[in-house]
């Protein structure tokens, strides 16, 4: 019995499975990603289209797109709390950190993949 052969093969097939669970944390991290992208580019699009549109209109459809109660600006400032313009950008700015935080995961994820793909390599040619 060729023992070297068997652990190769049983190396070979824990690294494929990391080697796949990889990529599909990968993929999770790219939808993250586009969800993360999307909310950034809907906000710039609202913003855009809600300029276009009468008040009353765009108040209605902020409240059937996002339920939660809006209060005008004065009383925003008034309870303490940021203008919806400061809360706007206060939303870009976490959805920019997160989106950098995310492609620094991806990338990692890809030098995992890329390491593994070397270990087969290796184990295939230690055969």
């Amino acid at each position: 019995m060729d023992t070297d052969a068997i652990v190769r093969a049983r190396r070979r097939r824990q690294a494929l499975d990391a080697l796949e669970a990889e990529r599909d944390r990968e993929a999770a991290l790219r939808n993250q990603l586009h969800e993360v992208l999307t909310e950034l580019e809907g906000a710039r699009i609202d913003a855009v289209a809600f300029a276009r549109m009468v008040p009353a209109d765009a108040e209605l459809v902020r409240e059937i797109l996002d339920p939660a109660p809006v209060a005008p600006e004065e009383e925003w400032l008034e309870s303490g709390g940021e203008s919806p313009a400061e809360a706007a950008r206060l939303q870009r700015e976490e959805g920019e950190e997160e989106r950098s935080r995310l492609q620094q995961v991806i990338e990692e994820c890809r030098r995992a993949q890329a390491a593994l793909e070397r270990y087969l390599e290796a184990l295939g040619s230690s055969a």
